[in-house]
Order: structure tokens, then sequence, then C-alpha cells
């Protein structure tokens, strides 16, 4: 899969995680993208529903709180420390750091990077680095940009992001967050075995 696509799924999962969902979401869940990923979600009744402002709030903004607030929790710290509790995460700052990428956790509102919306997105922004290297072309930055993806992804995020997936695909009350965890579950894994092939690195 092409840097470009890679950049685009990240994004998709990133943005559907991270804060409940407004017009632009909504075009994005239901647009092309978003109908060829999540299947059973196309076939439902909720595509129709989304447009209801009521309905919205009422379904989908309670169970996006039901799936990031109440019931499960989209932290790094809370599955990886031995108190499960969130705190800051130093070693993803440090990452964040070193790689030049800044988190606005206000905007994502968020008390920590190692939020499951902010390392998608990270994903996101580091696949679209890769993308802009290849078209210029400047396949030795590319390749570095691929190799840091690579460590991020199994550093920061695999350890800890399926078992997040994996609770919200079985507490979600919408096909929408239900099947789109699963769906990222599966992407990120596929990207991870991608980025360790040798032909990744072509």
């Amino acid at each position: 899969m092409d840097a470009t696509a890679r950049a685009n799924l990240y994004g998709f999962f990133a943005r559907l995680f991270v804060r409940e969902l407004d017009d632009e979401a909504i075009a994005m869940v239901t647009g092309p993208l978003g109908l060829a990923l999540l299947e059973q979600f196309a076939g439902s009744a909720e595509v129709s529903a989304l447009q209801d402002e009521d309905t919205r709030q009422a379904v989908f903004d309670a169970d996006f709180a039901h799936i990031t607030i109440v019931n499960v929790v989209p932290y790094a710290s809370f599955y990886e420390s031995e108190t499960a509790v969130v705190e800051a995460s130093a070693t993803t700052q440090q990452f964040l750091k070193e790689i030049g990428l800044e988190v606005d956790l206000a905007a994502a509102r968020s008390v920590s990077p190692d939020h499951a919306g902010i390392q998608l997105e990270v994903m996101a922004k580091l696949c679209a680095a890769e993308a802009e290297a290849i078209a210029r072309p400047d396949p030795a930055y590319a390749d570095k940009i691929r190799k840091i993806g690579q460590q991020f992804l199994q550093d920061h995020v695999v350890g800890w992001l399926p078992l997040y997936l994996f609770a919200v695909e079985r507490c979600a009350h919408t096909r929408l967050y239900g099947e789109a965890a699963r769906v990222a579950m599966d992407f990120v894994a596929s990207d991870l075995q991608w980025l360790s092939m040798p032909a990744a690195q072509s």
C-alpha cells in the first residue's frame, strides 16, 4: 500500500476516535472511503441516522463517550502502567520531540499524547511526510520516515492499542464505532507487518 493511502487510513481512524462527530467527520464516514472500509455500517440505517442532529447527539455522541470516557480508556498509560491510571506518557512525549512533532492536547481534548486518536494521527503525519519525500523524489528520506513509523508502531502503539480497540469492538453500541475498531485493529496489524517486510524498504 502506498504512503498516501496509508496516511488517509490512519487519518480516518484518528479522526473517528479523537472526538465526537461533526459535519466534516460525518461526510468522511459516509463518503467513499468510510463506506468502503465499514461495510456493515454502510449497509445499516446508521448512515441516514447520522444526518439527524438529535440522533447524532443521543446515539453517536453518547456512544463516543461510552467508548472513550465511561467504559473504555483510550490511553496507553492505562494499559501499560502497573497502577492502571492515565498519566502523561514521558516516553511518547520524548519520541515526538525527537522527530519534531508537536501535539495540541487542547484541540484533541486529551490529557496525554498517548491517546489512541493522537497516536493514529502521528502515524498519518509520518505517512504523509513519506509520501511527500517519495514525490520529490527523495528515497533516502522516505526510507528514514518509514523506519520512524515502524519504530513508533512497535514501541508505542501495538503493545496496547489492540487491547483498546478490542474493548471498543465489544462495548460499542453503534455499528460505526464497533466496526471501525475492528477494521482499525486489522489495518494497524497489517501495516506493521508490511513495514517489517524487506519489500517495504524498496
